[in-house]
């Protein structure tokens, strides 16, 4: 799941708004057993606490179905990180402190980095084929507008 865009905008909004002297209005105290699971066995990311800041219901919501993927046992804890690596260094994301996160896991739980490697190549390949889509389209747009 991508909670980038809160991992971005979540400390930049908390700074601005106190730049301006605007306060979040606050949340009364929630259980959050998935963050706290999250913290206690070292899942958590500190670049988090801001948006579970602003909301701290929202982000375990968040949390706990991110988590139910990874408890499932579909996958194993090596398949979880390199899909994660996918995730994270994808042309959409380019999210280093995860993908440097997740590296360190997959390898933490068995992968090479033959493996860790071939997830970045699959990277490249995405951004490729968005190329492939994309010419055709601006090329018919242009042909367009040229009349």
């Amino acid at each position: 799941m991508s909670i980038h865009s809160c991992s971005l905008g979540a400390p930049i909004l908390l700074d601005e708004a106190k730049a301006a002297g605007v306060a979040a209005a606050g949340h009364p105290p929630v259980a959050t057993p998935a963050c706290d699971r999250m913290r206690s066995m070292g899942q958590w990311n500190t670049a988090w606490d801001p948006f579970f800041e602003l909301d701290p219901l929202w982000t375990e919501q968040v949390m706990a179905a991110g988590a139910a993927i990874y408890a499932s046992g579909v996958f194993s804890a090596k398949e979880m990180e390199l899909l994660s690596i996918a995730f994270d260094a994808s042309y959409t994301h380019m999210y280093a402190p995860g993908t440097r996160r997740h590296i360190r896991s997959a390898l933490a739980a068995g992968a090479t980095v033959e493996e860790v490697f071939a997830i970045l190549k699959i990277c490249v390949a995405m951004g490729a084929e968005t190329l492939n889509l994309a010419i055709p389209l601006l090329a018919e747009a242009g042909s367009d507008a040229a009349g």
